[in-house]
């Protein structure tokens, strides 16, 4: 006779073999669907690895002091030195951090490439699937300005990202980033609150947060704002008065900040009427009288509602430019949800109240003697479909 013990293991492995068989010996480990879940794409082999360092501890310090993620997830790629990069979540367990390593990757591909940002966003996605998505963009940054020619020209070419020099372009940004999944893109770097970069990655996000000047090496407001990307409806103007506020209480240099928040959604509203702006009429040649958004030569970076008001035309078509000015105005103001700018950038660029629309603008012609090649600037989605004739 066989002993209850015979049949519990002959039941246990019948059991066993089913399960087995019914499992892909392919199947990857399947990851339950939270609410949200945010990427922080960080490159800090550059000169802010000790401030992006300082930002990544100020995220710990919150999740560790927070009740509750609301059913959200943290996810770090974090590039740096003497160390291959690596996307790892932050969690807390009990009173503790835990950061638990997803992925290593290989120093060979730079942070700078789509190959590398497009592996990274595609495993994040696979690890912590949500049903929204925010994305953090943290390194050095020149806005679209890839076409400088040489790093003399005191902005480095470095469009967003410095992978121990290396840099990426924004088109290839635009690429890199799956097209429609993320909510909001906040671009904690110098000089991404361009009108050509908001346009590059209108099909990437709903909402972009950028800066239309340099910004504080500090950056974002990572200790208020990353309870905000927790709630169940993210609040992105006060995500933006967080980080404004955190600098306009400051005196002195200290006392630094623009900061936009962009509808890409309604950026082809304005993209039409400003080329039919463009078609018909000439923007101004002073470009003194233009509200500019860098300190030093070259300038690159305009007010964008400055200039396109600036244009005139012929008296046969006056009537209708002003009617197409007020179009845009309009159009504008649901494009730019959000501004917000400190009287001077560090004590010396004044910033108009008046004329700073959140959005800058490159003016084609006003840097050609200081080593600025305009071709790449006429290969954005920008100029081919709003200043091309």
């Amino acid at each position: 006779m066989w002993s209850k013990f015979k049949v519990l293991a002959i039941v246990l492995s019948f059991i066993l073999i089913i399960c087995t068989s019914c499992k892909d010996e392919n199947d990857e480990p399947q990851y339950k669907e939270t609410n949200r879940t945010i990427i922080l794409y960080l490159i800090a082999t550059n000169s802010l690895s000790s401030s992006i360092t300082s930002d990544i501890s100020d995220i710990e310090y919150v999740i560790q002091n927070s009740k509750d993620m609301n059913n959200c997830r943290l996810l770090v790629y974090y590039a740096a030195y003497s160390q291959n990069p690596c996307l790892y979540e932050i969690k807390k367990n009990n009173n503790d951090i835990e950061n638990i390593t997803i992925k290593t990757y290989s120093s060979n591909i730079k942070s700078t490439t789509v190959e590398r940002m497009s592996e990274v966003l595609n495993d994040a996605i696979a690890a912590a699937p949500a049903k929204s998505y925010g994305l953090i963009l943290g390194s050095h940054a020149s806005g679209w300005a890839n076409s400088l020619e040489s790093r003399s020209n005191f902005v480095s070419p470095l469009d967003f990202g410095d992978d121990n020099g290396s840099t990426m372009p924004i088109h290839e940004l635009a690429e890199a980033i799956p097209d429609n999944l993320f909510e909001f893109i906040y671009t904690d770097a110098c000089y991404m609150g361009g009108v050509e970069v908001a346009y590059e990655l209108k099909n990437d996000t709903h909402y972009f947060i950028g800066s239309v000047t340099e910004i504080p090496i500090d950056g974002m407001d990572y200790i208020n704002n990353i309870p905000c990307f927790f709630d169940d409806s993210v609040d992105l103007i006060q995500v933006c008065k967080n980080t404004y506020n955190k600098y306009n209480t400051k005196s002195g240099s200290s006392r630094t900040c623009t900061i936009s928040l962009i509808d890409c959604t309604q950026l082809r509203n304005v993209a039409s009427v400003c080329k039919s702006i463009y078609s018909i009429g000439e923007g101004t040649r002073d470009y003194n009288s233009i509200q500019r958004y860098k300190r030093s030569v070259p300038y690159l970076f305009y007010d964008f509602k400055q200039y396109v008001n600036s244009f005139t035309t012929d008296i046969l078509n006056d009537a209708r430019l002003t009617e197409l000015k007020s179009q845009f105005n309009e159009s504008l103001e649901n494009v730019v949800i959000y501004k917000a700018a400190t009287p001077f950038i560090f004590n010396s660029l004044a910033i108009s109240e008046t004329n700073y629309s959140g959005l800058s603008t490159y003016i084609i012609g006003s840097t050609s003697s200081t080593g600025v090649n305009e071709n790449y600037y006429k290969s954005l989605s920008w100029y081919r479909d709003v200043i091309t004739k």
